[in-house]
């Protein structure tokens, strides 16, 4: 292909997806369902000339082992991301069911609300309590559900006005707990209707029964899973200082993925921030207890018993997103072994469990992604240093022969995300965040396998502070290591003496050692933790409120923070600092919080607040049930890039 015919094919994916999404009316199903078609045909006829036409031949028998197995890994890693293309090919929002039912006789009916504790602290379970008790409903409960019969637990529920369950040294870990509080609430008062599940560490928003409960009303409707959205950012946007332009890695899964699956029929329980019908809990058995992940195994438990679960996806909870890289890879690793755990259930993809076949289909490619997923993208980035140290090929094609197959494929995949999924999937960002986990992930799979139960359950650990940075030595030097041993190479075969210089697939080697290289320093980046100076997550916010003196001197002011420790605004300049007692009133005097200054620059004033008791529930309730958010609405690639070539160079 000596002229730009290679180019074609990519060209006219481009115009086709551009067509379908700027050109066709938004949200036009048919748009959707045929641009997911072209992405897996695009895949399929890359994966098709890969696996007849690309082989290298002539190699010793280790090299082309080598060649082999990344092949094998590669099929797997693209019929997985062929399955999410066919559960995209699909959407439902239920927002618009749930405004036609806002009367529904369901909103009165009698909820408990479960909030299931184990390790975590007083000021954690504090705000989700208040939260809990703060929701408007007529006929509602709160339990907390201590897994360790903890005084202080007890005490602090008591004080709040909720009631208290324990148990020690219980079984089944988180779902042991709930079921066992389950036993002893059902026999205790009035029976609810429908059960509220919370980890300690979510804080409902006050709307959540307003706008679940309604769904019910299709009686086969065992569960409504609502998404987990977090107030603080995770360790890959904290650790990028990056949080104020890209989003947490769960909001592709929540926010474009989870309504996809829905509209299959493949939603499921993701263990925190779902509604239960009681009925349905009680037919199927209450939280599935065969796994250390509860939330898949539970859903297609009570679909054997007719029950479905459906996702409405509103923000209906704020919750705390793992504050360091070790919980972090923690937490997933938890969930890698879980779905490991489930092969070996009747709740396979091939089990006898009764659940129907998207289901089964939606299982195998959670498997399948937890297979391939983190396998291929470590061989993928350590492929050019393989070649350059070793002189070992995984593919034997021109740069213009990947460009015509490969090019319509990258082409169609990007694009078909970036107009889906609002920038949420993005190169080098969301390739970081895979391979943080992947040596984990790789890790669990194999134990897994070899061991699929036994395994000790870990809760992730939260409330952590740090003030100093923290360096994860083992993955950094991994990272680190990978990025050099790539340089290095590339560089010792830029020579034109060198015997991979001008050789077969030596320019696809050059553009792919500079992307590899990129990523893993990176990736070795987000292994620094940057110190974490402030006890309590701020709010952005603009509100206005007003400053009372001691005197009785009343300033306005407008507040650009807020957390529940104190906040930050702007004063009209020439005020007096206030020489003893001062007060801030918010949201019409309702709220007035006695503070002292902790730092003032011109009109620019930081508070910590003086606060008691009521004053800290009534900024519970302000602050955590509906009315702030710290996630990134708006992805601005540019800035995100911007911020990233910052960090890599710091």
């Amino acid at each position: 292909m000596n002229d730009l015919s290679y180019l074609a094919p990519t060209f006219l994916v481009v115009g086709l997806m551009i067509v379908l999404f700027r050109f066709v009316p938004s949200g036009n199903p048919h748009a959707r369902a045929l641009g997911a078609v072209t992405c897996i045909c695009c895949s399929l006829r890359y994966i098709l000339w890969r696996d007849f036409a690309t082989l290298p031949a002539h190699q010793e028998f280790l090299q082309q082992a080598w060649a082999v197995f990344f092949l094998v890994v590669e099929n797997l890693a693209v019929v997985s991301s062929m399955m999410v293309h066919f559960f995209m090919s699909r959407h439902v929002e239920r927002t618009t069911t749930v405004d036609a039912r806002s009367s529904s006789s369901l909103c009165n009916a009698p909820v408990d609300v479960l909030i299931a504790t184990y390790n975590e602290g007083t000021d954690i379970l504090e705000r989700t309590i208040v939260g809990a008790l703060a929701i408007p409903h007529p006929d509602l409960r709160v339990w907390v559900l201590d897994d360790g019969a903890r005084s202080e637990i007890r005490d602090l529920a008591v004080s709040l006005g909720a009631y208290y369950r324990c148990r020690v040294k219980g079984k089944h870990a988180k779902a042991g707990n709930i079921n066992e509080g389950m036993q002893q609430i059902l026999r205790e008062g009035r029976k609810p209707e429908f059960i509220l599940l919370l980890d300690a560490d979510f804080v409902p928003n006050g709307k959540i029964l307003k706008r679940t409960l309604p769904l019910f009303e299709d009686a086969n409707v065992g569960i409504v899973q609502t998404p987990q959205h977090f107030f603080n950012p995770d360790p890959v946007q904290s650790n990028l200082s990056c949080s104020s332009v890209w989003p947490d890695e769960q909001r592709f899964f929540f926010n474009v993925l989870m309504p996809s699956k829905d509209a299959w029929g493949a939603a499921f329980c993701c263990g925190t921030s779902a509604v239960f019908r009681v009925a349905a809990f009680e037919k199927g058995g209450g939280i599935a207890t065969s796994t250390v992940t509860e939330d898949m195994l539970t859903t297609f438990c009570y679909e054997a018993q007719g029950y479905r679960t459906i996702f409405l996806n509103e923000p209906l909870s704020l919750g705390l997103s793992p504050e360091g890289l070790k919980e972090y890879l923690s937490q997933r690793s938890r969930w890698c072994l879980g779905a490991i755990q489930q092969i070996f259930t009747p709740w396979s993809f091939a089990g006898s469990g009764g659940h129907s076949w998207i289901n089964r289909l939606a299982f195998f490619d959670t498997v399948l992604y937890w297979f391939s997923g983190a396998l291929f993208k470590v061989l993928a980035l350590i492929g050019p240093a393989v070649y350059w140290w070793t002189g070992t090929s995984i593919i034997h094609a021109s740069l213009s022969d990947l460009v015509y197959w490969m090019g319509p494929t990258v082409a169609a995949n990007f694009l078909f995300m970036y107009f889906l999924s609002g920038n949420r999937i993005l190169p080098f960002v969301t390739d970081v965040t895979q391979l943080l986990s992947a040596f984990t992930v790789m890790r669990t799979v194999v134990h897994g396998l070899l061991r699929p139960f036994g395994h000790a359950f870990k809760v992730t650990a939260k409330g952590l502070s740090t003030t100093d940075f923290t360096v994860h030595w083992s993955l950094f030097l991994r990272f680190a290591g990978m990025a050099a041993l790539t340089l290095l190479g590339l560089i010792f075969n830029s020579s034109s003496f060198a015997p991979a210089h001008g050789a077969s697939g030596y320019e696809l080697n050059v553009i792919w050692s500079v992307l590899s290289v990129s990523i893993f320093a990176l990736a070795a980046m987000a292994c620094v933790e940057l110190p974490k100076r402030r006890r309590d997550e701020r709010f952005i916010t603009e509100e206005l409120a007003e400053v009372r003196m001691a005197d009785g001197t009343r300033f306005p002011c407008r507040l650009t923070d807020i957390s529940l420790g104190g906040a930050s605004m702007i004063m009209e300049k020439g005020i007096e600092l206030p020489a003893g007692y001062a007060e801030l009133c918010m949201d019409g005097a309702s709220i007035v919080a006695p503070f002292r200054v902790t730092r003032a620059r011109e009109e620019n004033w930081s508070i910590a607040f003086n606060h008691d008791a009521e004053l800290k529930k009534q900024l519970i309730t302000k602050l955590f049930t509906g009315r702030y958010s710290n996630e990134v609405q708006t992805i601005d690639v540019g800035e995100v890039f911007m911020l990233l070539a910052r960090r890599l160079v710091s």
